[in-house]
């Protein structure tokens, strides 16, 4: 297994989740199979094809370890930093009136937020007023999703499966980088902000994190292949960086119910899991610059 790098840090509150190491990523061929849950029914989970997954390995890190991913606030940024918090009183009272964590469906999910507009309309202005505290810019909502139990890893590039196929059909990605605007590139990913992740959901689920940016993860592909020959570019890195360096280790970050967490998923390799749980898991994504 390599040793971690000084790279992008991890900032945590006192009430914050557990935090482990593993020794880096395999094939998703070389792991044996999960079964994801949905509607109380289990389905052997599927991949693309150069999916890549974590190793189950996780342990705790060795005190040197942790010094090298631990937050120290110095050169903190967005683009270099994952902090986990827990969402203010008021904001978690106002979501616990949906009782969103009962939800067996997105289209239940989905239901409740239209059934509550009064209560709706004040979390939007209470998240509003919280973002505005921590953010270094302009925000946006992105998303109000769900993600299956029990499921390895949970990004998908389509949600719902093809007419004539099962949910599970639905093949997932395996860790990734996003791009969050067509025309990023390696050499800008940093550039982009990063998101805030809001857990809805009954159970903790987990952000699983590479602690190198993408230009970190560039100069190190380009001291094994020839760059010349290999175009190494925002769409393919994620490969070249898993076939070379695979026993680069990945950090899992618990992230409970009513909490959140802010990473800059353009410039890291990631995924998020709900391995071990049984529940629907429901989170809420704005993306901005937020620093804390």
């Amino acid at each position: 297994m390599k040793k971690l790098k000084p790279g992008i840090k991890i900032y945590s509150d006192h009430n914050g989740g557990t935090l482990q190491v593993n020794s880096g990523v395999l094939h998703h061929t070389q792991q044996g199979p999960n079964e994801f849950i949905f509607g109380g029914e289990r389905f052997l989970q599927q991949y693309e094809p150069g999916a890549y997954l974590p190793k189950r390995d996780w342990r705790t890190p060795e005190p040197d370890e942790y010094k090298i991913i631990k937050g120290n606030h110095k050169n903190k940024k967005d683009y270099n930093s994952v902090f986990t918090g827990e969402l203010p009183e008021n904001i978690r009272n106002l979501f616990s009136k949906l009782d969103l964590g009962a939800s067996i469906s997105e289209e239940e999910v989905y239901s409740k937020f239209k059934q509550h507009k009064e209560v709706v309309d004040q979390i939007n202005i209470d998240i509003n007023e919280f973002l505005q505290q921590i953010s270094l810019g302009p925000f946006r909502f992105l998303s109000l999703a769900t993600n299956f139990a029990n499921s390895e890893i949970v990004s998908l590039s389509r949600r719902n499966p093809a007419e004539g196929q099962s949910i599970g059909d639905l093949q997932f990605i395996g860790v990734h980088k996003d791009s969050s605007k067509k025309d990023m590139t390696l050499h800008t990913a940093h550039t982009f902000g990063n998101r805030i992740t809001f857990n809805l959901g009954n159970e903790s689920r987990y952000l699983l994190i590479t602690n190198l940016s993408m230009r970190q993860a560039y100069n190190m592909i380009k001291k094994e292949i020839d760059l010349k020959e290999n175009d190494v570019n925002n769409k393919n890195i994620t490969s070249y960086f898993m076939k070379l360096f695979p026993d680069y280790p990945m950090l899992r970050i618990e992230h409970k119910p009513y909490h959140f967490y802010i990473a800059p998923t353009d410039n890291c390799f990631h995924d998020g899991s709900t391995l071990g749980s049984t529940s629907l898991d429901i989170v809420m994504i704005y993306l901005g610059k937020f620093l804390i």
